[in-house]
């Protein structure tokens, strides 16, 4: 089920041309299958789950070379201070989220936290979490930011473009005619 999924998701987000076919076409066919209850209980279970958070793992750690960690390191002390700010405004969005939901605390976090999906589900799923609404949350939330970023940085574009042409030249000056020497 998983493979036709992606594969039909895929196909779908390429003759659609929807902005990030190999992700957000299997996003989109999952969630037509879950709200029309045609398919219910997505979630790789046993070895498969193993497996795939294997690879979730290696993904993110293989992107890391000499050059990026060196880089890390010299804007460390920046990323703290924005991390713990990002940190500090999701908690009180979980905060809330949590308060109107009724949803533990640490399950509102986690859906609520930004960064990569993969990483939040695998913590997820090692804390025996509400993997159902943290995934719903974290899924909107990409599709949201997926489906709403190109657009806005084609406005923007559209916008810096058209402050950067040169604007049309002011009335020329009329060379000045002296009347005296016109007489």
């Amino acid at each position: 089920m998983l493979a036709a999924v992606c594969l039909l998701g895929v196909t779908a987000g390429q003759r659609l041309s929807i902005p990030a076919p190999a992700l957000l076409g299997p996003m989109v066919i999952t969630a037509l299958f879950v709200f029309t209850g045609t398919a219910q209980g997505f979630a790789p279970d046993g070895v498969l789950r193993s497996l795939l958070f294997t690879l979730v793992g290696l993904e993110v750690g293989l992107r890391f070379t000499w050059a990026s960690v060196r880089k890390i390191g010299r804007l460390f002390p920046h990323v703290l201070l924005w991390i713990m700010a990002v940190c500090l405004g999701c908690g009180a969005l979980a905060w809330a989220f949590a308060a109107t939901l009724g949803l533990p605390l640490i399950d509102a976090y986690l859906a609520t936290t930004p960064g990569g999906i993969n990483a939040v589900l695998a913590t997820a799923a090692s804390m025996d979490a509400n993997l159902p609404a943290i995934s719903t949350v974290q899924s909107t939330r990409l599709l949201i930011v997926m489906l709403l970023t190109p657009p806005i940085i084609n406005c923007l574009a559209r916008k810096r473009t058209s402050t950067l042409k040169p604007q049309p030249a002011a009335y020329k000056q009329l060379p000045i005619v002296n009347e005296s020497a016109v007489s």
